[in-house]
This record gives C-alpha cells, structure tokens and sequence, in this order.
C-alpha cells in the first residue's frame, strides 16, 4: 500500500518522481542501510538501527515540513534513493543529501536529477539562502557528484558536533541566485 504524507510536495523531473518518504519505504530502505554501500555514512548499520533511521527520515517530513525525498522512477512507487533538504538537530546548516540506493542504478545520473530538482526546491520553497553536503573524504562518487552540482569546499564550515565526524567535507552548495536564474 502506498501511503502519502498529507501536505507534502511532489515533484517531477524527466525521469524521476520525488516524493516525501513513506512507510511504505522503509524495508528497502532499512535494506540499503545494512549494506556496504553505506560505510562513507556510518554503515553499515544493524537491523534495529537502520530501522530507527529509515523511520526518521519520515519523522523529519512530519517535523520539519520538508527532509529527504523518496526518488522513485516516473511512473512507480517504488524508492530506488533519496535526495534533499535536510537538517536534523545538531546540524549547524541546511544539507542537500542523496544517494541511490542499488548499484545496478548508479552512473545513470539519477542522484544529480534529483539533488538539482529538491536544491531548487529547498531555495525556492523553504527560503533556504545557503545550503552544503556533509561528505566523507573517502567518498570519491559523491565528491564527484557535489562538484558537478557546482559545490565547493568550504574548509571553514562547521560539522555537526558528532562522534566519528572529524574528517567529513563540507561542500557549500551554489547561492540561490546562481541556482533559480
């Protein structure tokens, strides 16, 4: 069954459709968590904790009005990644995270579709005046990624005050002017 968070935004690009995260997410998403994939973000996780962490990203919709999108290809349901604003406590500014979640999916330039389509979003909608991408240094595809967005080091910018986060880039995201011309 596919449930959908009352006020929240849909958006469409070519190819994609973005949505707020659902229950319905949550099992490909607790998935992806227990994987390898997720080591540049804490992963992998245990059972119990990717489940904790797939239900917060619903939370933070119902708490903050916005937060990761589900990106799903047009014309499914189906969560294949997520991408977005995002700012849990403690996060000293406004991200725009992503990541797509089955490798069989990457290099087809979903995760850039879709971070363009939710930063434009986040800066239009939610009023952000700035935006950056927490990044492990050892996460070349998401360097890669950050700088085709048009992302620039920012040596200077705070880190979220966590445990193991010593280290992470922080890449400061193009001004909304440069962004909604």
């Amino acid at each position: 069954m596919s449930f959908h968070l009352s006020g929240t935004p849909v958006l469409e690009t070519d190819r994609l459709t973005l949505r707020a995260m659902g229950p319905q997410d949550v099992e490909a998403g607790t998935a992806y968590l227990m994987t390898e994939r997720t080591v540049h973000m804490g992963g992998p996780y245990s059972a119990h904790d990717a489940w904790t962490h797939s239900c917060h990203l619903i939370g933070h919709w119902a708490v903050r009005g916005y937060g990761l999108f589900a990106v799903c290809l047009k014309g499914t349901d189906r969560v294949i990644g997520d991408s977005g604003p995002f700012r849990p406590h403690g996060w000293p500014e406004p991200e725009i995270g992503w990541g797509i979640w089955d490798p069989a999916l990457e290099g087809n330039g979903y995760a850039h579709e879709a971070a363009l389509a939710t930063r434009r979003w986040a800066y239009d909608s939610l009023g952000w005046s700035t935006a950056v991408s927490y990044i492990d240094p050892d996460n070349d595809r998401s360097i890669a990624l950050a700088e085709r967005l048009g992302c620039v080091l920012d040596r200077d910018a705070p880190l979220p005050d966590l445990p193991d986060w010593e280290g992470t880039r922080v890449y400061r995201h193009p001004a909304p002017a440069e962004v909604l011309a």
